[in-house]
């Protein structure tokens, strides 16, 4: 029987890239018309315009196809839509995925997992379900008191500058999504940006010394000194590269160092030192235009933007498959069922630094050498059945993360990456790959789906 993944989005083409290089049968059905994801401009769900990768290309490039050398450090939501292109057509996806399928349901019987395709009669049965629909599409939006009259927009609706032009905008929550869309508003003469936080975070700089944020702390998480020597270390970087935030008007953040997810940004501090933003504490209550603060003061708003995350949704399953009524992870490492061994989950998780699709490549590696396992390598099939069902490894920071909906699927990139490589070497010849796979790379500074591509090693 055949595997269904459900998305063709970077998570899901890690998959069935993975999957057809090990010879596992599959069906990967796709909404849209293209791969991308939330990265695909023809998407309902596509990021905002201006909107460039928070994570480095080192650390967001799957590890066996690398982004154009002559692309800058950060891509822009332009170049990471051609990369997603260019993959696929360099590992023949896309005749292997169905596209303007959506699944509706997908229900487990004791014969496999049966899915109905939207518009299509008959179910089609499985043998195991790899979810790969991504968690930034459903916004969160929060509740206040009262009633505002201007226009309010979810970040997730927010497509375009054009739609801050001449308004005096309220952007509510301090992740990468906020900070762009302040700085848009900012750099409009005839807009006001304000921003409203109901904790100050950590606003990181994009480089250090010269090397992408997230590269540097990749390699000193490297040194082996105990974590929390290293979170002393790098709490004395910030202060000697930002400073304190009250030299920026700011509170104190109310936790340490990696206890929430941090923002990455070079322009937010710039703009408050210019007078570009103004900051607010949380919202007390909302009064037709005018936005109450918790600290007394008030705003006329023509915008409010809620910035304020997503929701985890996968409205063809049974929710509880994956979340607990609190709505955290239930698998082991985010991928794996713990008591089932069909079914997968990827892209489910939140870096702390560095970019999802690295990890997802990782992910779909296991989850096919466990596939693998089953079918030729039984010892090694009930070693990771066990071992699904009771680890817990530490793929964190080592600290205790906020107990906010942010951070209930934070990792660390290196630690959950390193960890995987663990499992891979355990799987052993049944990896059916090397730990470090080949590397391609992209020639040319316009890489779209024709691009020519060379093997680099």
């Amino acid at each position: 029987m055949r595997f269904c993944i459900i998305g063709a989005g970077a998570c899901g083409l890690a998959v069935a890239k993975t999957f057809a290089e090990r010879g596992i049968p599959f069906d990967c059905f796709e909404a849209l018309a293209d791969v991308g994801g939330i990265w695909n401009p023809e998407s309902p769900h596509v990021v905002y315009g201006s909107t460039y990768l928070n994570s480095s290309k080192r650390l967001s490039r799957y590890p066996d196809f690398h982004f154009p050398e002559e692309w800058a450090h950060y891509v822009s939501r332009a170049q990471a839509q051609d990369y997603l292109r260019a993959y696929a057509t360099e590992f023949g996806l896309y005749p292997l995925i169905s596209f303007n399928k959506r699944v509706n349901s997908a229900e487990r019987t004791e014969q496999g997992w049966r899915v109905t395709i939207e518009g299509e009669s008959a179910p089609r049965l499985y043998a195991g379900l790899i979810v790969a629909n991504g968690h930034h599409w459903e916004p969160n939006v929060p509740s206040y008191p009262g009633h505002f009259d201007g226009e309010v927009l979810h970040s997730h609706d927010v497509k375009s500058k054009e739609q801050l032009k001449g308004k005096r905008v309220l952007v509510v929550g301090a992740g990468n999504s906020a900070v762009d869309i302040l700085s848009d508003a900012a750099l409009d003469d005839s807009a006001r940006a304000v921003h409203s936080m109901r904790r100050t975070y950590y606003f990181f700089p994009k480089t250090v010394f010269g090397k992408p944020t997230d590269v540097f702390i990749d390699y000193t998480s490297r040194i082996p000194l105990p974590r929390s020597l290293m979170r002393l270390f790098y709490r004395f970087g910030m202060r000697v590269v930002v400073g304190p935030h009250h030299r920026f008007g700011l509170e104190r953040p109310d936790h340490d160092l990696f206890e929430a997810h941090p923002t990455a940004c070079n322009t937010y501090l710039d703009h408050i030192i210019h007078g570009r933003i103004t900051v607010k504490p949380g919202i007390e209550r909302l009064d037709g235009k005018r936005v109450v603060f918790t600290d007394g003061s008030e705003e006329e708003i023509d915008l409010l933007v809620w910035a304020t995350g997503f929701k985890p949704s996968f409205p063809f399953i049974d929710s509880s498959y994956i979340l607990d009524e609190q709505g955290r992870s239930k698998l082991f490492i985010h991928t794996f069922h713990r008591e089932l061994d069909d079914l997968f989950v990827v892209g489910l998780f939140e870096p702390a630094e560095g970019g999802v699709w690295q990890i997802a490549d990782y992910q779909a590696r296991v989850i096919a050498s466990f596939i693998k396992a089953e079918e030729t390598d039984p010892k090694r099939a009930a070693w990771f059945r066990a071992l699904k069902a009771r680890a817990h490894p530490d793929i964190g920071h080592g600290i205790r993360w906020k107990d906010t909906p942010w951070h209930k699927f934070e990792i660390q990139h290196y630690r959950f990456r390193r960890y995987m490589k663990r499992l891979l070497r355990r799987f052993g010849v049944q990896a059916g790959e090397s730990v470090e796979p080949r590397l391609m790379q992209i020639e040319g500074a316009a890489a779209g789906a024709d691009a020519k591509l060379k093997l680099a090693s």
